[in-house]
């Protein structure tokens, strides 16, 4: 693997991704039409910031402008599912069946371990059916799939735990408190931000002015956060580390990121065959 692959996208580029992401909703609708399932395909958005530290974190303009994002934001983390939430409308024995019929049976579970723990998947639901359809073999996609599904998240995790990276949060956590937020990690400052919008976007009996002040509280946690943030180094320690750590991480899974990127090429190709 050369250094270009370590700072590349192993999911591949944005175009290949929703190429393929449309054609599996594609081969998963025609499947669930065949067992008499109405299925609507999902829309492709393009992947947001992946699960982790915020390595944008120390953005103070940025947060006095956005704060966290806000609303915005929590939307985008549940991207629209027209399917589920035809699921949700169904008594409980017609849901099981359509869940079964999309899904899968435990009675076909395959499963393949990986460094940090066991993946799974039902191997006669119509999802499997157009993965099998896609890249062959399940459990060699299903190992390839999820060791890559997984990288940013092992390299996000080994930047964190790093002592470099440990050192930062009780001087982070400090500053904070003398800003009269006692949060432990950034993660919880932004958590509890989101959080009290619950009360109030979409919820009967809230005030017109309720947004207006979770808003403004939002912004005051988000940038007391960055200052805190830019003060003490953490997103500049982590950022660097990132770097250290993925080209560690693709090193070790190099031979899965290989396996899966010739998966993925093949089934472009066979979808753009017809």
């Amino acid at each position: 693997m050369t250094s270009s692959d370590t700072r590349s996208d192993p999911k591949g580029d944005p175009a290949e991704q929703r190429f393929l992401f449309e054609g599996q909703e594609r081969l998963v609708a025609a499947c669930m039409r065949g067992r008499g399932r109405p299925y609507q395909p999902l829309s492709w958005h393009a992947p947001g910031a992946e699960d982790g530290d915020d390595v944008q974190g120390d953005d103070v303009a940025a947060r006095r402008r956005e704060g966290y994002g806000g609303p915005a934001a929590m939307r985008s983390e549940r991207a629209a599912d027209p399917n589920g939430d035809y699921l949700r409308t169904l008594p409980p024995d017609k849901a099981k069946a359509y869940g079964a019929a999309l899904f899968g049976t435990p009675s076909h579970r395959i499963e393949v371990n990986l460094a940090d723990g066991v993946a799974f998947m039902n191997a006669d639901g119509c999802i499997a059916h157009a993965e099998q359809q896609l890249y062959g073999d399940l459990t060699r996609w299903l190992r390839a799939q999820m060791t890559v599904v997984n990288l940013a998240g092992e390299v996000s995790r080994k930047a964190s735990d790093d002592e470099r990276a440990a050192r930062t949060l009780p001087l982070w956590r400090a500053c904070m408190k003398a800003r009269g937020f006692a949060y432990k990690a950034p993660g919880e400052a932004r958590a509890a931000a989101f959080s009290a919008y619950e009360g109030v976007v979409g919820v009967p009996g809230g005030r017109p002015g309720d947004l207006d002040r979770v808003r403004g509280r939002e912004i005051s946690i988000a940038v007391a956060d960055a200052t805190c943030d830019a003060r003490v180094g953490r997103t500049r320690t982590l950022r660097g580390l990132e770097v250290q750590y993925r080209r560690q991480v693709m090193g070790e899974h190099a031979e899965q990121i290989s396996v899966y990127r010739a998966l993925r090429r093949r089934a472009a190709a066979r979808l753009a065959s017809g």
